[in-house]
C-alpha cells in the first residue's frame, strides 16, 4: 500500500510537473503567437504606411503635374485673352482711324457752315413732315387752297403782269390763313414743294423757266419771311444738296441706296439724268438769289450775298464729277449779277476760276477732263467767251 502510494505520489508529481510544463508551453506559445502577430501586424502596418507614402508621393506628383498643366493652361488662356484683347484694341483703333479718316474726308466735302445749315434745314423738314404735311385735317381744310395754288403754278409764265398777279393771289391766300398757324405753314410748305417740283420738270427742259418761279418766290418771301428761309430752303436741301453746296462720299458699311437717297437720287435714276435735274434745281436757286423784286420798295431777303457764299464754298471744296455742271449753271444764271454786285472782287475770283479750269488746271481738275469731258468742254468754252465778252444776262431773267 505504501509502495503504491509512493508510486501514485510520484505519478501525481510527474503529472503536476507535466501540467506546469504544458501550461508554460501554452503560455510560451501564446507569447510567441502574440509576438508573431505583433510582428506581422507591424509588417502589415509598415506595408500599409509604405503604400500610403507611395500613394501620397504619387498624389503629390499628379497634383504637381496637374498644377503645372493648370498653370500652363492658365498662362495659355491669359496669352490668348491678351491676344484677343490686343486684336480687339487693334481693330477698334483701326476703326477709329477709319472713322477719323472718313470725318476728314467728309470735312473736305462740305464746309462746317454748310453742314450746320443742312442740319437746320433738315430739322425744319422733319418738323414740317411730322406735324403739318401729313395732317389729314389740314389736307381737308386746305383742299380749295391747294387747288388754287396748283392752278396758279401751272399757269405761271414769264410775264410781268402774270407774275405779280399770281404772287399777289398767293400772298392774300397766305395772309387769310395766318390766324391758323398750322394751316398757314401747311400752305407755305405746299407752295414751296410745288415750286421746286416745277424746277425738276420745267427748268429741266428750259432753263429760262426758272425765272418766273424765282420772281414769285421772291415776291412771296418779301411778305412772308418764313417762306424762303424755312420752307423753300428745306425743300431745296432735300432735293438738291448742291444748293449748300455739299458733296457726299460713301462711308464704310453704308448701303448704296442710302447714299443715293441722301444725294437726292430718284429710284433707278441714271447719273446723267440726276446731274441734269440737280442743275435744274440749282438754276432756280441761283435765279432766286439774283432776282430783284418786281414790286418797287421791296427787298429780296435771299440776295446775292448767298450767291457769293455759295461760290466761295464750292471753290474751297475738292472738285467732283458734278462740279463742272454746277459751276456752269451758277455762272450762266448768276454770273452777270455777281460781276455787277461785287465788281473787282468778282473779277479776281472769276480769274481764279478761269485759271483753274482753262489756263492752268491743277491735277484734280485735269482729272475732270476724263470723268466729265463734255461738261468740262462746255464750261471751258463759256469761260473763254466770258473772258472776251463779259457775262451776259441769262435768257428770261427780265420778264416781258
Amino acid at each position: 500500500m505504501r509502495k503504491r502510494d509512493l508510486e501514485d505520489k510520484k505519478i501525481f508529481k510527474l503529472n503536476k510537473q507535466n501540467g506546469v510544463k504544458r501550461q508554460r508551453s501554452v503560455q510560451l506559445f501564446k507569447i510567441i503567437t502574440i509576438n508573431y502577430d505583433r510582428r506581422l501586424q507591424a509588417k502589415k502596418q509598415e506595408e500599409i504606411n509604405r503604400q500610403l507614402a507611395e500613394d501620397e508621393k504619387k498624389r503629390q506628383a499628379l497634383a504637381a503635374i496637374k498644377a503645372q498643366k493648370e498653370a500652363a493652361a492658365a498662362e495659355k488662356k491669359k496669352k490668348e485673352e491678351e491676344a484677343i484683347k490686343a486684336a480687339e484694341e487693334k481693330k477698334v483703333a483701326k476703326e477709329n482711324e477709319k472713322i477719323e479718316a472718313e470725318k476728314k474726308a467728309l470735312n473736305k466735302l462740305a464746309s462746317d457752315e454748310a453742314l450746320k445749315e443742312e442740319e437746320r434745314y433738315r430739322q425744319y423738314l422733319k418738323l414740317i413732315n411730322d406735324n403739318i404735311a401729313k395732317d389729314p385735317q389740314l389736307k381737308q381744310a386746305s383742299l380749295d387752297s391747294r387747288k388754287n395754288i396748283t392752278l396758279a403754278l401751272n399757269t405761271l409764265t414769264n410775264d410781268r403782269t402774270k407774275i405779280i398777279d399770281i404772287a399777289s393771289r398767293l400772298d392774300r391766300m397766305f395772309k387769310t390763313a395766318q390766324n391758323n398757324q398750322r394751316l398757314y405753314y401747311f400752305l407755305l410748305n405746299y407752295t414751296a414743294k410745288g415750286i421746286v417740283k416745277h424746277a425738276e420738270v420745267d427748268v429741266l427742259s428750259n432753263e429760262a423757266a426758272a425765272f418766273p418761279f424765282a420772281h414769285v418766290s421772291v415776291l412771296v418771301s418779301t411778305e412772308h419771311s418764313d417762306f424762303m428761309e424755312k420752307f423753300m430752303m428745306a425743300r431745296f436741301v432735300k432735293k438738291c444738296p448742291y444748293v449748300l453746296p455739299r458733296y457726299y462720299a460713301r462711308l464704310s458699311n453704308q448701303n448704296i441706296n442710302d447714299l443715293r437717297k441722301k444725294m437726292g437720287y430718284k429710284q433707278n435714276e441714271e447719273e446723267d439724268a440726276y446731274f441734269k435735274r440737280m442743275c435744274a434745281i440749282l438754276a432756280l436757286y441761283c435765279a432766286i438769289m439774283q432776282t430783284v423784286p418786281l414790286i418797287p420798295n421791296r427787298i429780296n431777303p435771299y440776295s446775292m450775298d448767298h450767291a457769293w457764299i455759295w461760290l466761295a464754298r464750292l471753290l474751297n471744296l475738292p472738285p467732283q464729277k458734278i462740279t463742272p455742271f454746277l459751276l456752269y449753271t451758277f455762272l450762266k444764271v448768276a454770273g452777270a449779277q455777281v460781276v455787277q454786285v461785287y465788281k473787282g472782287q468778282a473779277t479776281k475770283i472769276l480769274y481764279v476760276i478761269f485759271k483753274a479750269y482753262v489756263h492752268q488746271p491743277p491735277p484734280e481738275i485735269k482729272a475732270l477732263l476724263t470723268s466729265s469731258p463734255a461738261a468740262m468742254s462746255r464750261l471751258k468754252t463759256f469761260l473763254e467767251d466770258a473772258s472776251r465778252k463779259g457775262f451776259i444776262e441769262p435768257e428770261g431773267s427780265v420778264p416781258k
